[in-house]
């Protein structure tokens, strides 16, 4: 064989390597997703051009399974399979990423799966979790961490913290009902779970990243992040915080889809929202509030109202009439002083107790003794016009009970001589004016007097 053909066998087996491994690294183009039932449950069969291997992962709130194919497209028009049994509610996909398909499965009830590949079919098979009545589910299907993840506290009204509960590891749960209850991270910092929330708490098999889920309600996160990345999961959203940074953030969501996302007060870094189903993605810098409408990432509002936990209540006073502190009339004092009089209250005879110059005070209407002075005799007078009304009268004596009629009729009276009139002055006539007489009158008054 002469050298020139060898070297063009060479060259084409380069040119077949070549184009092998360029094969390789294009991305699978899923062709069909179905689902076939079989006598334990269900089969999901995923159809592409080579054979895939699947990432899949159990979430809470709600319960579903969610399978990631890495390295593929999704080339079916189709985004839902029409499929209901005891477990399966409803399977959807979409393109997650530029070169991952995800497909969801939202279920009725706990499964347990296994998958295998044959070429170019993945058959992933799904079935009741016959343990699932022994153990409550967890959230996701992690490693749990060695340690507890953080210890829960309940804030009363007051604002303090006091021990609610024991320890919280990986795959457990907390609810909040009408108080908020607190997560003291053993890493440090805390999470507020807002009343009426119940939050799902899970860790990475190392123990550095924590993944919390809800499916309604709020949830507000304090503590610092040096190298690790924690996960918040809603209904629609995957909340990702990249350390390092602060993270004082605020999470709400409600039963219509609504997830409202808040930094708070103190928090530098940015977080980024990722939709579970479809490729979109939000940065949510610091000091920024943003509320996506019925899960949907296209519909961006900035919401008024406030995404976390409610403030505490402040503590109220009560106050009520209790009728065995009220004084009856006969052991009250003899003497009764208005709010706006300056005259000190005097003692209740026989109860020893004086006055406010600290001297005993003097019963005013005690009887004088035999070296007392009489007080100065005051007179008031009031003008006022009386009207009688008979049947007034008659009505107002029908209402009055007939022992205070006897209690005013046996009321002692003392008779005082009314006070003199001043004395009357009769004044003198006046002087009768003298007359002024002309030089003429004065003549004739002297001839004829």
């Amino acid at each position: 064989m002469s050298s020139t053909r060898v070297h063009s066998c060479a060259l084409l087996l380069a040119a077949i390597a070549f184009c092998s491994a360029a094969a390789k690294d294009q991305p699978a183009a899923v062709q069909s997703i179905k689902v076939v039932p079989d006598d334990r449950g269900a089969v999901i069969e995923v159809t592409a051009t080579r054979t895939l291997k699947p990432q899949l992962q159990t979430v809470q709130n709600p319960l579903r399974l969610v399978i990631d194919l890495p390295n593929s497209t999704l080339d079916t028009p189709k985004k839902r399979v029409p499929f209901r049994n005891q477990q399966i509610k409803d399977v959807r996909m979409n393109q997650y990423q530029a070169t991952v398909t995800r497909i969801v499965i939202d279920l009725d009830a706990p499964i347990a799966y296994t998958w295998d590949a044959a070429g170019n079919r993945l058959h992933i098979r799904i079935h009741p979790d016959e343990s699932a009545s022994a153990k409550p589910a967890t959230v996701p299907a992690v490693t749990p961490a060695k340690e507890p993840v953080a210890v829960p506290y309940a804030q009363g009204s007051s604002g303090a913290l006091v021990e609610a509960g024991s320890r919280v590891g990986s795959g457990s749960s907390i609810t909040a009902k009408e108080e908020t209850a607190v997560l003291r991270l053993t890493r440090g910092g805390e999470v507020r779970v807002c009343p009426g929330t119940t939050l799902s708490v899970a860790t990475s098999p190392a123990g550095e990243d924590l993944m919390l889920g809800m499916n309604t309600g709020a949830i507000e996160t304090h503590y610092h992040l040096d190298e690790s990345s924690d996960s918040i999961l809603t209904p629609d959203f995957r909340i990702v915080l990249p350390g390092p940074g602060e993270f004082n953030l605020a999470v709400k969501s409600d039963p219509r889809g609504d997830t409202c996302v808040s930094s708070l007060p103190g928090s530098n870094s940015s977080v980024v929202v990722a939709e579970l189903i479809g490729n979109g993605t939000y940065e949510i810098k610091p000091d920024q509030q943003v509320l996506f409408r019925q899960g949907r990432m296209q519909s961006v509002e900035t919401p008024l109202a406030a995404c976390g936990c409610p403030p505490p209540q402040e503590p109220m006073l009560r106050t009520e009439n209790n009728p065995a502190s009220v004084v009856p009339d006969d052991k009250a004092g003899n003497k009764l002083q208005l709010a706006n009089s300056n005259e000190q209250p005097a003692s209740i005879p026989g109860s020893g107790v004086n006055g406010s110059n600290g001297k005993p005070a003097v019963d005013p209407i005690a009887p004088a003794g035999p070296d007392s002075k009489p007080a100065a005799d005051v007179t008031a007078q009031v003008t006022t016009p009386l009207v009688f009304n008979a049947k007034e009268f008659a009505r107002m004596k029908a209402q009055t009970p007939a022992e205070l009629t006897k209690k005013v009729a046996e009321l002692p009276f003392s008779a005082r001589p009314a006070a003199p009139l001043p004395p009357i002055v009769v004044l003198p006539p006046p002087l009768p004016k003298p007359e002024h007489r002309g030089f003429f009158s004065r003549i004739f008054h002297s001839i004829f007097r």
